[in-house]
Parts: C-alpha cells; structure tokens; sequence
C-alpha cells in the first residue's frame, strides 16, 4: 500500500484537526472574485444570502452559520443526515439565474450585508449583479463556479468571511480529490466511456463540456454524447445510443433507473446487459449536477470508487469525512449504506 492510499485511510479528524486527505496546498492562480459596490469587511459581512443553487453549497460549506436561508433547498424533507442547523435554513429563493423568486422587497427585508453568487461569470450575471446592487445598494460579490478552481474557490472566498483556516481545509479535500481524478484519467479512465442518463426516459443528457458531465469526464471519462457547437442538454434518440454502445450509464433518477432496466428498449446496449447502469440519487444534492456547485467533489471521488475498486474500502470515512467538513453534519454508518453503499460495488 502506498503513502497516499495509507493516509487516506486513516482514522476520522475534527473539522480543524487530523484528516484523510494529505496537504496538497497549491498557490491559487486568477482571481475567482467580481466584486460590486462596496463589500464590507470580514467582521461586517455576518448576514449572507446565497443568489442560487452553487452559491448555496459554497456558503452550507464556509459560512453556513451567517446564511439567513438558502436560494434553492428546502432542506425541512426527510434528510436525517444533515445536521438540524441545515435543515432549519428557510428557503428563500433565487436572485440569479432564468427568473428570480425572491423579490426585492423581500430581500431588503431580510437586511443582508452581502450577496454571493457562484457560477458562470458572463455578462448576464454581471449585469444581474449590477442591477441588484443599484437597486438595492447591497453588495454583491459573484464567485467564478469552475470545478477544476474550486480549491481557489474556497480560499478567495473564505479571505473574504474571515473563514481563512476553515477555507484552507476544504480547499486542501479538493485539491486532494481534483488530483486523484487527474491521475485516475491519465492511468485508467480514458479507456472507458458513459452516457449520463436524464428525463423518464432517460433520452436527455448532457453533452460533452457541459455543466451537466463535467465532474465526470475530470476522471477521463469519454461522454459519447459529443457535439462540437452545442452545450447544455440535448435529446437523445435510442437508435443513437445503440451506435454509440457506452461503457457505463449513470443517472441520479430512480424514476430513470428503474426505466433502463425494465425497457425493452434499453436491453440492447451491453452496459444494461452487464449491469453497468449506476444510480447515483440526490440527497437532496445531487453528486454531478443539481446544482453545478462544490458537491460535485464528492461525486467525482464517489464514481471514483465504484471503477476503482481499491478506493472502495476506505470510500466510507472519506464520505463521512467530507460530510463533517463540507456539510457539518454527522453522516452514520446507517445513513452511508442507505445513501451509497446498494450501487457502490462495482459488479
């Protein structure tokens, strides 16, 4: 067994204390940071709200004790792995995006001091950011959401709250993961191929490069649902999929699931025939997409070890690990195996 794999299978650390995941600490290169109006200093940006979904994840993660609620989970369902603290956030709604749901009456209500966004740094998010601040006059700070910079995520975000030494620790997990996802593609994974099933009937996906499937091809996975001018989602016809012949199927719908396995349709594609179709299901996060944000790292190692089964073993602490630091919630060995463990070996 080798240094690294002995380290991650070391015991369970506090947030701040021992860990699995070995200090990769790496300098963070661009800025990740579009500032607008005045943001306030670390001591003065105690009352947060997340403009959407990604945003949610990066805040649960560095700062979930100032979020007033959460733009896009309503976290009060039946999730008995999240910590009380998480599941009391009121949902609020979204500031960014298609169409925002929370007004602005409302959000002046709430009396934040600063507004972060994450994800997609383009001129309509700038612009969206732009308008709310001159509206409102509350600052606005959008973060750039790419997986591959999350480490840098983290740190830029984090000297902005003041969160310098939780952000460095979450940063150091994701580096981790995003290196072992880089050295699994160059030795592994660019022998294999997937098709990332979406809709009842799983004939929507996402194409290579999108939001959708990036985590998945960081491991060097090829998607066969290419196009060279197109992003985002795409239908799919089965006639294709049978051309296209993937190695392995993925989705995070049991609906969609349970339909490739009993379609007669679908029992023409080897993947089915030997039962290489992984449900991954939402907890309520999902692990590849919904939302694009940094709990795709745990989907990544996830998928990680269910190719690799000599990560399979030590998956478990990882996990729970990761639920301590990202999501600072207790994750059991019961709500493990009733999230992960049915589809984690690799048939």
């Amino acid at each position: 067994m080798d240094v690294t794999r002995r380290r991650i299978l070391q015991g369970l650390g506090g947030l701040l204390g021992s860990s699995l995941w070995p200090n990769l600490t790496m300098a963070s290169t661009a800025s990740q940071l579009s500032m607008f109006g005045q943001v306030p200093s670390a001591a003065k940006a105690q009352r947060l709200i997340s403009a959407g979904a990604p945003a949610d994840m990066l805040l649960l993660a560095l700062a979930p004790e100032r979020l007033l609620g959460l733009a896009s989970f309503d976290l009060g369902g039946d999730y008995p792995w999240l910590s009380n603290k998480l599941t009391a956030l009121p949902k609020l709604g979204r500031l960014a995006g298609r169409s925002s749901t929370l007004s602005l009456e409302q959000l002046l209500a709430l009396k934040p001091d600063l507004i972060i966004d994450c994800g997609t740094v383009n001129d309509t998010f700038r612009s969206t950011a732009e308008r709310i601040v001159a509206q409102t006059g509350i600052p606005y700070l959008l973060v750039s959401g790419k997986l591959a910079d999350s480490a840098a995520q983290l740190r830029q975000t984090g000297a902005v709250l003041g969160a310098d030494a939780r952000a460095e620790q979450l940063a150091q997990i994701a580096e981790h993961i995003l290196a072992e996802a880089a050295h699994f593609a160059d030795a592994r994974g660019r022998q294999l191929s997937f098709y990332a099933a979406r809709g009842a009937r799983g004939l929507e996906t996402g194409v290579a490069g999108s939001l959708h499937t990036e985590a998945i091809e960081l491991l060097g996975l090829r998607n066969v649902a290419s196009a060279e001018h197109q992003r985002g989602l795409a239908p799919v016809s089965m006639e294709q999929l049978l051309l296209w012949q993937p190695d392995i199927i993925i989705t995070q719908e049991p609906s969609t699931w349970q339909h490739i396995q009993t379609s007669p349709q679908w029992q023409g594609l080897k993947a089915v025939q030997q039962q290489q179709v992984l449900l991954l299901a939402r907890f309520p996060f999902g692990w590849f997409d919904s939302p694009p944000g940094i709990n795709r790292l745990l989907g990544i190692r996830r998928l990680q070890a269910y190719l690799d089964p000599s990560l399979q073993a030590g998956f478990k602490a990882e996990m729970q690990q990761f639920f301590a630091a990202f999501y600072h919630s207790e994750l059991s060995d019961a709500h493990y195996q009733q999230l992960v463990e049915p589809q984690l070996v690799n048939a």
